[in-house]
């Protein structure tokens, strides 16, 4: 990406809310959890996550994806239990990514994963099995929208749209700990396929929803993963693949608020599961970059691809317990 130095972030000022002092402390001592990034793309033989805009998928042809969406390996139970083995205090999972496919049963659209052969509701399920081992569940959410006609069309119902999936999230699976948006980008000029694709039409409405979650939620941690520092309504501040502070891969910011800082890494190549480019770094490699966020009291939030049968690698798995074994050993 291609930053401006002079850029334009939507006024939040008139946000009421942020998360409760009780709801900082505990993200802050929790400081490890799991991110994970799985939907329809995580069916593809190349590229990553952002394939329906790389490789230009007629929506036709990628809706198609639902019917062979059927992840019968995925276990709840396992994936908390594998956190639990890893010394992970919560997760953080892509509800909506930029696809728009929605790994909940949303009653605000038809392109969720209740709809596909598989029929169940992945956050449900990931809800009661954290809960029951005391497991805090971050909700990732991505406010651009490729795939809903709103969003090129009529910004006012896209714009209702996204803040009713938010009070879904925020009402429907218990204690939610925090969600993390993507997509608002304020240093990204957009021009051509890329405004089409990525631009906003309108204003997104930060405060009301950030403050909507702070009424339904009062402890969740509310971050938008702008690589600019944090405004009102948001609760800290994200660093993709850099220590907080630091952008040695191009669009991350040397600006840091004065909100918590999180460091965002990944465990293998990319974040979505690309089995070709498969390069999963060491236990060793990780704890390292652990212990310099922890030193810096950021939580560190490790990423992880599950594939399309509904399990982590077993490759994957074998070095997040190396990683929770090295960090209880410390």
């Amino acid at each position: 990406m291609n930053h401006v130095d002079d850029y334009h972030i939507e006024d939040t000022s008139h946000a009421r809310l942020q998360a409760s002092q009780k709801g900082v402390k505990h993200f802050l001592k929790a400081g490890y959890g799991l991110s994970v990034h799985w939907g329809l793309y995580s069916l593809s033989t190349e590229g990553n996550e952002w394939i329906y805009y790389t490789h230009q998928i007629p929506l036709a042809k990628y809706q198609k994806r639902m019917t062979q969406f059927n992840p019968t390996r995925f276990n709840a139970e396992e994936w908390a239990d594998l956190m639990l083995e890893s010394g992970q205090k919560f997760l953080v999972i892509t509800s909506k990514h930029h696809d728009g496919f929605c790994l909940w049963d949303s009653a605000l659209t038809e392109f969720k994963v209740t709809n596909t052969p598989f029929g169940r509701d992945i956050l449900h399920e990931l809800a009661e099995a954290l809960h029951a081992r005391k497991l805090g569940l971050h909700f990732y959410y991505s406010l651009v929208d490729w795939t809903h006609p709103a969003y090129r069309t009529d910004w006012d119902a896209y714009v209702a749209y996204y803040q009713g999936q938010i009070r879904e999230l925020c009402t429907n699976f218990g204690r939610i700990d925090g969600f993390i948006f993507d997509g608002y980008w304020p240093r990204q000029p957009f021009e051509g396929l890329q405004y089409e694709y990525f631009a906003a039409r309108g204003k997104w409405d930060l405060a009301g929803t950030y403050d909507l979650i702070h009424e339904l939620q009062p402890a969740a941690m509310v971050a938008n993963n702008s690589h600019v520092p944090p405004i009102p309504g948001e609760d800290y501040q994200a660093w993709e693949l850099d220590l907080p502070g630091e952008n040695t891969i191009g669009f991350n910011t040397t600006e840091v608020g004065d909100k918590p800082t999180v460091c965002w890494w990944n465990l293998n190549t990319g974040w979505s599961y690309q089995p070709w480019a498969y390069n999963l770094k060491s236990a060793e490699e990780i704890v390292a970059v652990y212990n310099k966020a922890r030193a810096m009291n950021s939580p560190f939030f490790l990423n992880v691809g599950p594939r399309p049968f509904g399990d982590i690698h077993p490759e994957e798995q074998r070095v997040l317990r190396e990683i929770g074994q090295l960090i209880r050993a410390q």
